[in-house]
């Protein structure tokens, strides 16, 4: 009698413990780890027929400095997002920076938690205000994108990008003033 007793357990810790590895093995979590900044891009002028161009132009050319300066290749993935996510996204962690293209900084991108360094055109046109959004937590990377970023919309692809989207003349150029104002 015992015996039965016993090889019924033995049978029923064995389906228990096979039916627990397969949900194990079903409900892992893999990570992938990416040497690639993620940018989140915020464009308040969304149904710009230029926009897919600009944020393209801006990747490119901030990974381009970003390179320079470190003497190594730097990728760049950007996301195009609403101000909530990128904000909240940012301050997560799910995001190394964010860039607000196309007027002033949302109240959903600010943050004691950030810093903000913001492009304004000579001309005052609103349009082309640009600002980068950083992590304090990482003030190495945090200082590497405020030496690039000044580089950045100085290169020729992205003002010609940045004036096919503000609707002016392209052989144009932008003449900026930049501010770093710390939230």
């Amino acid at each position: 009698m015992h015996s039965f007793r016993h090889a019924g357990l033995l049978f029923l810790s064995l389906i228990l413990t096979a039916g627990l590895g397969a949900a194990d093995e079903k409900g892992s979590v893999k990570v992938a780890a990416s040497r690639a900044l993620s940018l989140a891009v915020v464009d308040l002028d969304r149904k710009n027929p230029a926009s897919d161009a600009l944020h393209d132009a801006f990747k490119e050319s901030l990974s381009f400095e970003m390179s320079q300066l470190c003497n190594m290749p730097t990728p760049i993935k950007p996301v195009k997002l609403d101000a909530a996510r990128a904000g909240w996204g940012l301050g997560t962690g799910t995001y190394d920076v964010a860039v607000v293209i196309g007027g002033t900084l949302p109240k959903a991108m600010i943050s004691s938690g950030f810093t903000v360094y913001k492009a304004m055109p000579a001309s005052g046109d609103q349009k082309r205000i640009i600002c980068l959004v950083t992590r304090n937590e990482d003030p190495g990377l945090a200082q590497l994108l405020a030496k690039s970023f000044p580089e950045a919309l100085k290169g020729t692809f992205f003002q010609k990008a940045l004036m096919r989207y503000s609707g002016a003349p392209e052989d144009e150029s932008t003449e900026w003033k930049f501010a770093g104002i710390g939230n």
